[in-house]
């Protein structure tokens, strides 16, 4: 699940996600509920006062469930807060019809490869503590068990938008797989069905759609993003990005769009991630003295941004700023080791400008060793650079 924060810089830097932390309101447990009924009426021989007591509790039920928020609701205390926020949005709203929420007959619970509920060890824990355990399955990567725990959190409420978010989370690691790259784009689309204003699931869709080259569809879920929540930071940072991207490049739309959030945003004026996408922006446009300009103000509000300190790095070597270049590129790979293989690339190139290509071939192998268990692409890529300059090749 994704979380993000105008001040924060790794809100920026990852997609993320996981749900950010927002909510729905707190719910009645009707299961629990039901089961003291079952008691009452199983009850014939038990004391006139245990009756008592039990018609007592009963009664109460509702209030102090709904009083409990803090967790003793049956709910884990270290729950996102996304679900609060769920809960603070959704309280006064018409709750949604549950047949917004996930049915026995869709392939999403039908697929025939899906997980028992038992891999999960909080199935029967209700939803929004095998929400919780799902996220923190799917963190560690274990998918299918992060699949059985939000499955298990439908069966207890099949309209819990950051349950059905989660299964598209899993299936989007898939997407080569045509079925469940629709069964992501499925489960997306339930969860924004069951809480429209889930900015998390209305990115993750348009990522989702960015990923296959399908960039109108994207663009429509990114746009409707902004609609549902213009003071959002995460959903103008995701339609800047969309403009950003390399099936896209449409830098002056980008540059648009992050000026707009910077005014609508609050704080937006000083926010690392937007002040990043200026940056970006300008660096397509070739505007490097504005790309540096943008990059070293957000990381010099966020000196750990190693993303911004990239792109201030990559726009100074443009620019013929070795010097600084390389100071920049060092900060931004000790700042994250993975920052980018460009980051290494480019930290090289301005090692040679300057006539230290001993030092140059020492940071591709750095980068070499950073990458060993990254994904495939990036590690081939990474290696392909570093072998290329210690064939003698152009760095």
């Amino acid at each position: 699940p994704r979380s993000c924060s105008a001040s924060s810089p790794t809100s920026w830097e990852s997609r993320a996600r996981g749900a950010r932390d927002r909510a729905d309101r707190i719910d009645i447990d009707r299961k629990r509920t039901r089961s003291m009924r079952v008691d009452l009426e199983r009850a014939p021989g038990r004391s006139v006062r245990s009756l008592a007591l039990l018609a007592l509790l009963l009664a109460l039920a509702p209030g102090a469930i709904a009083l409990s928020s803090d967790g003793s609701d049956g709910s884990p205390a270290d729950e996102p807060s996304e679900f609060r926020e769920y809960d603070a949005s959704s309280a006064a709203a018409a709750p949604p019809s549950r047949t917004l929420g996930l049915t026995d007959s869709m392939p999403l619970a039908t697929r025939e490869d899906k997980p028992e509920e038992s891999l999960c060890d909080r199935h029967e824990e209700g939803h929004r503590r095998a929400t919780t355990r799902g996220n923190e399955l799917f963190k560690l990567g274990e998918f299918r068990a992060a699949e059985a725990c939000y499955l298990a959190a439908l069966r207890h409420k099949s309209d819990f938008p950051m349950a059905l978010y989660g299964l598209g989370e899993v299936h989007s690691k898939f997407i080569e797989d045509t079925n469940r790259y629709q069964l992501a784009v499925d489960a997306y689309e339930l969860a924004i069905k069951t809480w429209p204003m889930y900015v998390d699931a209305r990115v993750a869709l348009g990522d989702l759609f960015l990923k296959k080259k399908k960039k109108k569809r994207a663009q429509r879920a990114y746009k409707e993003a902004v609609d549902v929540a213009e003071k959002d930071p995460l959903a103008w940072e995701a339609l800047g990005r969309f403009y950003l991207d390399d099936a896209v490049r449409d830098y002056a739309q980008a540059s648009v769009t992050y000026r707009r959030a910077a005014l609508l945003v609050p704080g937006g004026g000083t926010s690392p991630g937007l002040l990043l996408g200026l940056a970006e922006a300008a660096r397509g446009a070739q505007k490097y003295n504005e790309c540096v300009e943008k990059a070293a103000y957000a990381s010099s509000l966020a000196p750990g941004f190693a993303r911004a300190r990239f792109v201030a790095g990559a726009c100074r070597l443009l620019n013929g700023d070795f010097s600084k270049a390389i100071g920049d590129l060092r900060s931004a790979v000790l700042a994250d080791p993975k920052v980018g293989v460009d980051a290494y690339v480019k930290l090289a190139d301005a090692l040679v400008a300057l006539g230290k290509k001993k030092e140059a071939l020492e940071v591709l192998d750095q980068g070499v060793a950073a990458f060993a268990d990254a994904e495939d692409a990036a590690r081939t890529a990474m290696r392909s650079a570093r072998d290329e300059a210690h064939r003698g090749g152009e760095l």
